[in-house]
């Protein structure tokens, strides 16, 4: 079974942008949580498109069930 999220460029663009603005919010705790909402923000129009491509729900539960532990700080 092939995953579409690893296949598609656009959307390892978009999850990668919305890490590294996440985990940059997070060690630099300047701009008071508007990275955060932005890297969620982002997150949730890379699942959407996700979803419009065809991808599972299941693998686009898996990508949001890691990007919400990661906010949750679980591991920190």
């Amino acid at each position: 079974m092939e995953s579409l999220i690893l296949a598609s460029p656009l959307t390892l663009f978009l999850y990668g942008i919305a890490l590294f603005l996440n985990l940059f919010d997070r060690r630099y705790q300047k701009t008071k949580g508007i990275l955060t909402l932005v890297s969620c923000g982002l997150c949730i129009m890379a699942t959407v498109y996700a979803i419009c491509m065809g991808a599972g729900l299941w693998e686009c539960a898996t990508v949001l069930l890691i990007f919400l532990l990661l906010n949750m700080e679980v591991g920190a």
